[in-house]
């Protein structure tokens, strides 16, 4: 029986080989492609999240345009005894509005729901005369509350969305004011050169509202239930489209609403389009009170490239591993060769010459099998720095996302302040004190520069900002921040003390970054003080031949001290609920005007508390200024 399974062997070995390498192919694909799944389902979080709030943001601007010209009397005194004259004033009321507003149209209907002025009303498509009552956003503000809607237009046959407000005179609703506002733009900033990405928004009915290729607008990917077919007829919500539904197989679902589907390849731009279907990983994001939802989808090629990748290298691996094994069998076999040839030389000298022949061949050979083996590491060697290089890739998807983050964190304190100003301005606007609302909507505009300025930083990842280095004016920045920083809850806590040269200082610098920096810092030593102290800040500005130096004092608790090296890190943070954003992003806007940014803390015998420092570069002119 013991010699019976000796024949076995040989045949078993190759079998065994052949198998551990299936297995092991297999299991390293299936590995990598499950990281690098996750990771692209992070990056895909990441940039939901961010068109989310973008598109929010962009439709949010916009509901104070018809709340605006509801409140208006003039617009009431149309509304209640209409003539040609007051048509006539509204529809230049209704021009300029818009032409500040940027909006697609602003229109006046009536209670019936007929459009009594347009800031259109020059078009051939005017809405004047016009009835809308079937739309949903008319009946949603005569019913008292806002209109929001997005649908195809009945005159202009040009698709927008729609924002209405009830206008109200002693507790009736007599008509509604609406503004249509185009989004065409939104799709246009989704297809940059280069993007690797689709992205579509689907409405309460699940129809494609907005989308990077213009193929998928206007489809379902399910069909339509009988209500909501019967809605969007009544509403007239796309006219004569179809709605088809987008040809589309779903492979995977996973528990947060993440899917992985195959689509069509579509063409875009000038890239000739790939034939054929591919796999996306599809991430969707709720979009507020429209129940709209947004969805992000990324080809998954570079996934099962990198698990093919991934599956070479181990196969080669285990081939290494496998030649190592033979190698040292073949070693322990010469050396047992050498043993026996040692006791043949004592009993037959005469056959050493054959046997070194011999020794010398096997040698030869063993060397050729070597410089093979070489060979192959190198290969292997090749294909690691390969996946190494999509490791790096995947490094750069993920600091787009922390980039988010960082702008997310920076737009928190002009939203509120902006909250605050557009607040007040419609507490004057209905005691008509329209100087005041006017001053209001006049530092809105400025929050919004401000805004923008954080929101262009996304473009600072590519390449450096052309307004890095420009004059401005250290005493207006500063005001322009303290007037933001008054609009804070608690701020009345806080008292400052300034110490000014007699001359203003102008420095180089972007100007609503250096008001970031003010805001980030001054905010920042409030919230160090507890709530139940007065909070003390200490401004002063001096000047060192070319450079002006501002310090930033507070009677807080101070830095702990195993922080201070790590303060302007990116997302590290000693408060409770802080993303750790706020100082590295301050530095880094510094590092862009060629300045810096330094911290200490005081010490007992100075007063205590943290001392930030700012040395900034003055212009031009105020260098000769200084040095006469």
């Amino acid at each position: 029986m013991a010699f019976g399974k000796w024949p076995l062997r040989p045949a078993l070995a190759p079998l065994l080989a052949a198998g551990s390498l299936v297995m092991l192919t297999w299991a390293s694909y299936a590995w990598v492609k499950q990281r690098q799944l996750d990771e692209l389902h992070r990056t895909l979080d990441s940039r939901a999240e961010l068109y989310a709030a973008s598109i929010g943001g962009a439709l949010n601007k916009y509901e104070f345009l018809p709340l605006a010209v509801a409140q208006s009397d003039a617009v009431a005194q149309l509304l209640e005894q209409p003539s040609a004259d007051k048509v006539t004033q509204i529809n230049a009321y209704l021009v300029d509005m818009n032409r500040r507003a940027g909006a697609f149209a602003v229109y006046v209907l009536d209670d019936k729901g007929t459009t009594l002025a347009s800031s259109n009303w020059q078009d051939r498509s005017s809405y004047v005369g016009v009835n809308y009552g079937f739309r949903p956003y008319f009946k949603d503000a005569f019913a008292g509350g806002i209109g929001r809607f997005y649908g195809i237009g009945f005159s202009t046959f040009e698709a927008g969305y729609f924002i209405s407000q009830p206008v109200q005179r002693n507790g009736r609703i007599i008509g509604i004011v609406a503004a249509k506002v185009n989004l065409d733009w939104i799709e246009q900033s989704w297809r940059t050169p280069g993007a690797g990405e689709q992205i579509w928004v689907k409405d309460a009915n699940g129809v494609i509202i907005l989308a990077t290729t213009q193929a998928f607008k206007f489809k379902t990917l399910a069909p339509l239930s009988p209500a909501a077919k019967n809605d969007i007829s009544e509403q007239r919500q796309f006219l004569q489209e179809n709605l088809p539904i987008l040809p589309h197989r779903l492979r995977r679902q996973f528990a947060d609403g993440a899917s992985v589907m195959t689509l069509e390849r579509q063409q875009s731009g000038d890239t000739p389009a790939l034939s054929g279907s591919a796999d996306y990983l599809a991430v969707n994001r709720s979009l507020g009170p429209l129940q709209w939802q947004i969805t992000v989808l990324a080809e998954l090629d570079q996934v099962d490239e990198a698990a093919r990748n991934a599956a070479i290298a181990a196969a080669l691996g285990w081939a290494l591993l496998l030649l190592g094994l033979m190698y040292a069998r073949q070693r322990r076999r010469r050396i047992a060769d050498k043993l026996n040839a040692q006791q043949t030389l004592a009993r037959a000298y005469e056959q050493l010459e054959i046997k070194v022949e011999q020794r010398t061949a096997d040698l030869v050979h063993a060397n050729s099998r070597l410089q093979a083996e070489v060979a192959e590491r190198e290969r292997a060697e090749q294909t690691l720095r390969y996946a190494q290089a999509e490791l790096v890739q995947s490094g750069k998807l993920a600091a787009i996302g922390q980039m988010a983050a960082g702008v997310t964190h920076e737009l928190n304190q002009p939203l509120a302040a902006l909250q605050t100003f557009s607040d007040n301005a419609k507490v004057f606007l209905a005691r008509g004190r329209i100087d005041d609302a006017l001053d209001n909507l006049s530092t809105i505009s400025d929050l919004v520069k401000r805004l923008g300025y954080v929101t262009s930083q996304l473009k600072g990842f590519a390449r450096r900002s052309d307004d890095a280095r420009k004059p401005v004016s250290v005493r207006q920045a500063f005001a322009q921040t303290m007037l933001q920083i008054r609009t804070r809850k608690h701020s009345q806590r806080l008292t400052l003390h300034e110490s000014w040269l007699e001359d203003d200082l102008i420095v180089l610098c972007n100007a609503i970054g250096l008001e970031q920096v003010f805001t980030n810092l001054i905010t920042n030593a409030m919230d160090a003080v507890p709530e139940s102290e007065p909070v003390q800040i200490w401004f002063q500005v001096r000047r060192e031949g070319d450079l002006a130096v501002l310090h930033i004092t507070d009677n807080g608790p101070g830095i702990p001290l195993a922080s201070l090296d790590k303060i302007f890190d990116p997302f590290y943070t000693t408060k409770e609920h802080g993303l750790g954003l706020g100082l590295s992003i301050s530095a880094g806007i510094l590092r862009a005007a060629g300045s810096a940014l330094a911290v200490r803390n005081r010490s007992a015998q100075e007063g205590g508390g943290a001392q930030f420092t700012i040395t900034l570069c003055c212009a031009p002119g105020e260098r000769d200024e200084g040095n006469i």
